[in-house]
């Protein structure tokens, strides 16, 4: 059992985090950016190919109802598209646009341009670390909910 004060900072300090997350790179530095719900949708489809609402809300132990609105506004902008199951299924799938995959990509790659101005200063061994430590979090996270989250990550550029 750990320390009621270490795990108090670590709630903490990923509240704060999770406040700089959602707020990717600073809008104003932007023509565009995704919001949170639309980033996730694209990012779990692009990682882990088409899937059904259904699919979806259990990946993210959610309602459908909830899924189902997020992916509805998802394809009223254009973002998500719906395709026949490529498998065969009765379920209809849904999969990025081309659109889509540009706006993802480019939320990517504002996101990278800010943790490197955020992180510029510190030794390579010290963002790894973070990063190996953060994927353990999330990793332990996913086992305790019983949803795993391919890891395909997004390409440098």
């Amino acid at each position: 059992m750990h320390s009621d004060e270490s795990v108090n900072q670590l709630v903490y300090e990923n509240m704060l985090l999770s406040r700089h997350a959602l707020q990717g790179a600073p809008p104003q530095n932007r023509t565009e950016a995704l919001d949170r719900s639309s980033t996730v949708l694209l990012a779990r489809l692009r990682a882990g190919g088409p899937m059904s609402v259904a699919e979806l809300a259990q990946s993210f132990g959610l309602d459908i109802s909830t899924v189902h609105r997020q992916v509805a506004a998802a394809m009223k902008s254009g973002l998500i598209e719906r395709i026949k199951d490529p498998d065969g299924g009765v379920a209809r799938k849904h999969q990025p646009t081309e659109e889509g995959v540009r706006r993802l990509e480019a939320e990517f790659h504002a996101r990278r341009e800010s943790y490197q101005r955020i992180v510029s200063d510190w030794p390579e061994a010290d963002v790894s670390e973070l990063a190996r430590l953060t994927r353990r979090f999330n990793e332990s996270v996913e086992r305790s909910l019983g949803h795993s989250w391919p890891r395909d990550y997004p390409p440098a550029s």
